[in-house]
C-alpha cells in the first residue's frame, strides 16, 4: 500500500491549489506511489499514480499525530483521478491511500479490506408466503429497515443514493430515501390495471413487477409481468407505458426476472422464460437468445454483451449482441471447485444475479446455494458472504467478511450503487442488505 498526505489549513485561508503536500513511506514510493496533486475551495482532491486496478481511500484527521479515519473511498481505473472531499471548519489534513486489487489472492484481500459493515437497508422478514402482500399503510414515510418487504425481486440505486425496490407481492416500486425512510413511488398496492397514463405513478396499478431498471437521473423503468407491459416512472412521478408485450407468457412478459434500458430508449433487454427478449422502438419484440432453463437476471456490458444467470442451469453465460452463448462460470452442476478455483470448475447452486465490479470482475449472487461470490478478472472465485436457505438474517453490524457465519438466504439480485456500495436482495422473507464501500477504522 501506499499513502499520501495533504493538509487542509484554516477553512479561510485554503488556496485555490496545493496546500502542502508530504509523501510518507519510503522514497520508492515518493517516486513511484499515489501523490496528492491539488485541493481545491470546491473541495476538489486531485491525484496521480494511482494503482490500478485499485482502491484509493480518502482518511481524514485533524492533526497529523491523531488517528486517521476512512472518509470515502472510490475504484481506480486509471492512474489519475480525483473527487470532493468535505471541509470543516477547523484544520483538518487528508491522507490518499491506495492498494491493487488485481486478480490474485492478495487483490482479493485488498479488495474485502476496502469494505466494511454489513447491514439491513430494509425489510423485517415478516413473511413470505408466495402472493400475499405485507405492506401497510403504516410503513409509508417511516424507516425502511422497520417495514416488511414482500418477496423483493430487484434493488438498484441512482446516482443522489435512493434505492427503488421491484417488490412484486405488493405490487409496487418502493423508494428508500438518503435518510433511510420508505416511500411508494410506483403502483397502488393493490394489483391490477387501470389504464396506460401518464399519471401520477402511484395512482396506476401494476401487477406482479418482477424487475427494474434506474437511470443515473432516477428516472425508473419497471418490468409489469402481468400486465405484460414496461413502464416508465419519470423524475417528477408520471408513469406511463414504454411498450406492450402481448399477454400470452409465450411472447410476452411472463417468467420475466431482469430488465435492461439503454438510457436514450432506443434498446431494451427483459428474460422471457427461457429466452432473453430484445425491444426496439422500429422493429418492436424479437429474441435474442433461447434455450436457457430458467433465466435469473441479466447485465448488459459497454461491449453491448450481456452477462447472463442461468439459475436453472447452474451457469453464468455471456451473450453477444448477435446471441451468441458462452459458458464464463459453473460447471452445470451444483458441486466441485469453490473458493479459489477456475470459474469453471466451480459449481454454482442456481446463479441469480450478476452485476460487475470496476476491477474487472462480477459478483455472483446464487439463490439455491444462498451465497454471493466475487469472479475476478482472471476468472477465478472468492467466496464473499455465505448463507443458507429459509430465514437465515445474521451479521448486520459486522465487518461482513466471515464465511464462518451463514448470513444471507436465497438471493434475488446483487447491485452496486454510485457509491460502490454492494446492494444484495435476498431471501423469501423480504430482505435488502448492504455491504458498505468503507474501510473500518484502523483498517
Amino acid at each position: 500500500m501506499a499513502e499520501t498526505m495533504i493538509r487542509q489549513g484554516q477553512l479561510e485561508q485554503i488556496a485555490c491549489v496545493l496546500l502542502a503536500l508530504v509523501v510518507t513511506g519510503a522514497a520508492a514510493h515518493a517516486a513511484s506511489g499515489p501523490r496528492i496533486m491539488s485541493l481545491n475551495r470546491s473541495g476538489m482532491l486531485a491525484w496521480t499514480n494511482a494503482l490500478v486496478p485499485g482502491v484509493c481511500t480518502i482518511e481524514t484527521t485533524p492533526a497529523a499525530d491523531e488517528a486517521w479515519l476512512p472518509a470515502q473511498n472510490i475504484f481506480s481505473t486509471n492512474a489519475t483521478g480525483n473527487t470532493i472531499v468535505p471541509f470543516s471548519a477547523t484544520n483538518q489534513f487528508f491522507r490518499l491511500r491506495s492498494v491493487e486489487v488485481s486478480a490474485t489472492s492478495q487483490g482479493f484481500t485488498n479488495l474485502v479490506n476496502t469494505y466494511g459493515l454489513l447491514e439491513t437497508v430494509a425489510g423485517i422478514g415478516a413473511g413470505q408466503l408466495d402472493g400475499v402482500s405485507f405492506w401497510v399503510a403504516e410503513y409509508e414515510g417511516g424507516p425502511a429497515n422497520a417495514a416488511a418487504l414482500s418477496r423483493p425481486h430487484y434493488a438498484m440505486s441512482d446516482r443522489a443514493g435512493n434505492l427503488y425496490i421491484a417488490d412484486k407481492n405488493s405490487h409496487s416500486v418502493l423508494r428508500v430515501a438518503t435518510d433511510g425512510t420508505i416511500h411508494t413511488h410506483a403502483g397502488t398496492h393493490v394489483g391490477g390495471y387501470n389504464g396506460e397514463g401518464p399519471m401520477a405513478a402511484t395512482n396506476l396499478q401494476l401487477n406482479f413487477p418482477n424487475a427494474l431498471w434506474v437511470r443515473s437521473d432516477g428516472t425508473v423503468y419497471v418490468l409489469d409481468t402481468e400486465n405484460a407491459r414496461v413502464r416508465r416512472v419519470t423524475t417528477n412521478g408520471v408513469m406511463s407505458t414504454m411498450f406492450y408485450a402481448k399477454s400470452d407468457p409465450s411472447t410476452g412478459l411472463g417468467g420475466g426476472r431482469c430488465l435492461w434500458v439503454k438510457d436514450d430508449e432506443t434498446l431494451a433487454y427483459f428474460g422471457n422464460l427461457d429466452r432473453i427478449r430484445k425491444w426496439t422502438p422500429s422493429a418492436g419484440l424479437q429474441t435474442l437468445a433461447s434455450g436457457f432453463t430458467e433465466l435469473g437476471t441479466f447485465y448488459v456490458e459497454p461491449s453491448g454483451n450481456l452477462v447472463v444467470a442461468d439459475r436453472g442451469a447452474h451457469y453464468v453465460y455471456r451473450v453477444t449482441a448477435a446471441g451468441v452463448k458462452t459458458v464464463i462460470a459453473g460447471n452445470g452442476t451444483t458441486g466441485g471447485g469453490g473458493d479459489g478455483f477456475p470459474a469453471l470448475q466451480t459449481g454454482l447452486n442456481g446463479p441469480r444475479g450478476v452485476w460487475p465490479v470496476p476491477t474487472g470482475g462480477y459478483l455472483l449472487l446464487t439463490h439455491d446455494g444462498c451465497q454471493l461470490w466475487y469472479m475476478d478478472s482472471a476468472n477465478t472465485m472468492h467466496l464473499m458472504l455465505n448463507g443458507a436457505g429459509g430465514r437465515t438474517h445474521n451479521g448486520d453490524g459486522y465487518f461482513f467478511y466471515d464465511l464462518s457465519e451463514l448470513r444471507i438466504s436465497e438471493g434475488r439480485s446483487v447491485t452496486m450503487d454510485y457509491a460502490g456500495n454492494i446492494l444484495v436482495c435476498e431471501s423469501d422473507y423480504g430482505f435488502v442488505r448492504r455491504i458498505r464501500f468503507q474501510r473500518l477504522p484502523g483498517n
